[in-house]
């Protein structure tokens, strides 16, 4: 039997509107009865290898933007770690900028889980970069980052605590285990920031 490349060719060589073509097999005719049949064969032929947008670009935006989502993997961990040592928080406090991921009103503090990848973990293995269209990853991860700190300056400036946890020192229960010792050590204090892990911070591997 003729293989799927064989088959292909034979039902997408040009033609006219209205010219049998023969399969490979020599048993059937189909007869291409207008342009567009001609086209549908010929996309055929390229098996796929392209796959164009359906959507416009402000669609495809909104419905990239979505993709951080509530409920991470990390972010579940730091919770349930969180409460587990007796702080209690509120999720996605539509009451402050960029609806944080946790807030403790106990201690007017917001928590920001951040994929390493989505908000570009400066320093991270895991802050990986696309080769294909590097132009649109770039000005993705861009406008990712000028989010990010828009949100914090507002925050911060609205006269609530920081804490900014990356989703490299959330990968095993160990670390989720130090994170929360860190945070469970800065709440009950007065520094405004904290980061973890700090910045320049070579994550190791999961």
């Amino acid at each position: 039997m003729a293989s799927l490349d064989q088959r292909c060719k034979a039902l997408t060589k040009p033609a006219r509107p209205g010219k049998k073509i023969h399969n490979a097999e020599g048993r059937r005719q189909i007869r291409l009865l207008s342009h567009v049949s001609v086209k549908i064969y010929r996309v055929t032929r390229q098996r796929r290898s392209r796959v164009t947008d359906v959507v416009d670009s402000k669609t495809r935006s909104r419905m990239m933007s979505g993709i951080r989502g509530k409920n991470t993997k990390p972010e579940l961990a730091l919770r349930k770690a969180l409460h587990s040592r007796g702080f209690r928080y509120r999720l996605n406090d539509r009451r402050l900028p960029g609806h944080p991921d946790l807030v403790l009103p106990k201690y007017r503090t917001a928590i920001l889980v951040h994929g390493c990848f989505w908000h570009r973990h400066e320093g991270c293995r895991f802050a990986t970069s696309p080769s294909t269209r590097p132009e649109f990853w770039q000005a993705k991860f861009d406008e990712n980052t000028r989010r990010d700190r828009e949100v914090q300056q507002l925050i911060t400036k609205q006269g609530w605590r920081l804490a900014t946890v990356w989703e490299c020192a959330l990968k095993r229960s160990e670390q989720v285990t130090a994170v929360t010792d860190l945070l469970a050590g800065w709440l009950p204090g007065s520094s405004p920031i904290i980061e973890i892990p700090p910045p320049a911070f070579e994550p190791s591997e999961a």
